[in-house]
């Protein structure tokens, strides 16, 4: 009998899209294909084994607890799926994996704007003479005339000049299909740029007041147009978002119990620093891992569940990698990852209620961008009383997170290049923390103790908690309230992660590419999955989707 790989399947990366991929490939139907061959030559099931460079199991997908407030999960990565549009993540939760969920709450009339030093009411955003901004007199007639609009419309507005049938297909479900087939000045839509093409038709200030108040700065950004519109109209109006009671981070978790007992293996703690073709003893092509402990693996197949950055950190050597495959490279270069910070503030009690404020979001063209009044309880729907503490988040993304990289502590660890876990040389005081209440010791059960893990990992700098408070009081007009207790916080675009999320670059067609980039090099057993390079980026349904295509390139059923 010839002697076998070490093992059929080695992933690497245990984010939601490589823990996917192990547990479907241990508890599906092989069908006739690649898989139930390797398994009918080992003479068993597959041999599969995930490679996670951390502790953990979830990538970005990341909940955390504090032991001031151990009832209530924040979300420092991922937070939310959309009902009905993203169909695996809803069958993954709601159908499989049967989580308790709750509809989360964005939109309040009476939260604040606080935009060019004016705060304001979110059901004020449809006033143009109330509005900091030099709106073009069309657009200022026409915001006007809608009930409950926001200068975010203005993109709609103008994109549904260019293309009459976006309502209807959005509706219809058949919106990426319609934009596919559309073309502006002779081009179709993936040869558009965002940004230059709404530049011709709304005025500057329009375009500002127009992407301040999306909240999302890459919404309004300049890649490519026809996967930014259909991700801006993943924030239209009447969109359901839906969050995991416990955590989104119990989907990986959940995940990991399961590929566990069917016999997948994972390691943690283990890093790959590259791989290479290799003849196995079947005469067939392989690969060889290179882990950066000097072991060699062999596999038949390597499934990489990485992102951008994490890719490009790899040893450029071998039929994929190889700084000479400049097909590779360039397709590799297709997406941008697109910087995210989060931050969440723990206070003694909820101070924001005096200026009315309880729920959902406010949102302010200061570097803290969106601020979250964070649901209090295990079930995601309660609200603190007056008096009572409560979790804001801060969350914004590109430039806005390089204001926050000037009070962290790794960016000069990240500025340098260095691997993880290298002395902070010029290091900012961490943010004293209230010591930890009696009740933190009585978690007991392994998830609970998981996210208070996730907290204690992820501590922020004083200068940063004191600058985010300060924003924070000012955005709501108040001069004083009691200091935070506790925070924690991400900034998303450390290697190995680059960003918090990904959207493609102009003159490349995501339907092609999607296909392309589960499997870059023809005849060769790498493949890719994740969000980075799917059809449904930023969400961790696009981690699934291109799972998925991996999974049937492999012959499962």
């Amino acid at each position: 009998m010839q002697q076998q790989p070490d093992l059929d399947i080695a992933i690497v990366g245990g984010g939601v899209g490589g823990i996917y991929t192990g547990w479907r490939l241990m508890t599906s139907a092989l069908g006739d294909g690649l898989a139930a061959n390797w398994a009918s030559a080992r003479g068993g099931p597959l041999r599969v084994k995930l490679f996670e460079g951390s502790d953990r199991i979830g990538g970005r997908l990341l909940s955390a607890r504090s032991p001031h407030m151990p009832d209530t999960t924040a979300e420092i990565g991922g937070m939310r799926y959309v009902s009905p549009a993203q169909t695996r993540m809803k069958d993954l939760v709601e159908n499989v994996l049967k989580l308790p969920i709750h509809k989360q709450i964005v939109d309040v009339s009476n939260n604040i704007a606080f935009l060019r030093g004016q705060l304001l009411r979110t059901s004020q955003l449809g006033d143009p003479d109330v509005l900091p901004y030099w709106f073009d007199p069309a657009e200022a007639e026409w915001l006007a005339a809608q009930t409950g609009a926001s200068p975010a419309e203005l993109i709609t507005r103008e994109l549904i000049k260019l293309m009459p049938e976006i309502p209807d297909k959005l509706k219809s479900g058949q919106l990426r299909q319609y934009l596919l087939d559309q073309k502006i000045d002779g081009l179709p839509l993936w040869q558009h740029a965002f940004w230059n093409l709404l530049a011709k038709y709304i005025s500057p200030d329009g375009y500002n007041a127009a992407r301040t108040t999306v909240g999302y700065d890459c919404l309004g950004g300049n890649t490519n147009a026809l996967d930014l519109i259909t991700e801006f109209f993943d924030f239209a109006e009447g969109v359901e978002y839906r969050m995991v009671n416990e955590g989104y981070e119990a989907v990986p978790w959940q995940l990991q119990q399961r590929f566990r007992d069917a016999g997948g293996e994972i390691e943690f703690n283990c890093w790959l620093d590259g791989f290479v073709g290799v003849e196995l003893a079947d005469g067939s092509k392989g690969v060889q891992l290179d882990l950066r402990d000097g072991r060699k693996i062999t596999a038949r197949a390597i499934v990489l569940a990485m992102p951008r950055r994490a890719i490009e950190l790899l040893r450029p050597e071998g039929e994929v990698l190889d700084s000479r495959n400049t097909q590779f490279r360039h397709d590799l270069a297709s997406v941008r990852a697109i910087p995210l910070f989060k931050c969440f503030l723990l206070y003694p009690e909820s101070w924001w209620q005096a200026a009315g404020v309880s729920s959902g979001r406010s949102l302010t063209d200061l570097p803290l961008r969106q601020c979250y009044y964070w649901p209090a309880g295990s079930d995601g729907g309660g609200v603190p009383k007056p008096g009572e503490r409560g979790l804001v988040m801060a969350y914004d993304d590109l430039l806005n997170v390089d204001f926050w990289a000037g009070l962290d502590t790794i960016a000069d660890v990240q500025r340098a290049g260095l691997q993880l876990g290298a002395p902070v040389l010029r290091a900012l005081p961490t943010f004293n923390r209230a010591p930890s209440p009696l009740a933190s010791s009585l978690q007991t059960d392994e998830f609970s103790k998981r996210l208070q893990a996730n907290w204690d990992a992820h501590k922020a700098t004083q200068p940063m908690v004191d600058e985010l408070h300060r924003q924070l009081l000012q955005m709501h007009g108040i001069e004083s309230a009691p200091k935070p207790t506790d925070a924690a916080y991400m900034d998303w675009s450390r290697d190995p992660y680059g960003g918090g999320v990904h959207l493609w670059n102009v003159n490349y067609n995501s339907a092609e590419m999607l296909e392309h980039m589960t499997q870059p090099v023809a005849n060769f057993p790498c493949y890719i999955c994740g969000e980075a390079y799917s059809t449904n980026q930023t969400w961790a349904e696009g981690a699934l989707e291109t799972a998925d295509i991996v999974l049937h390139r492999l012959g499962l059923a």
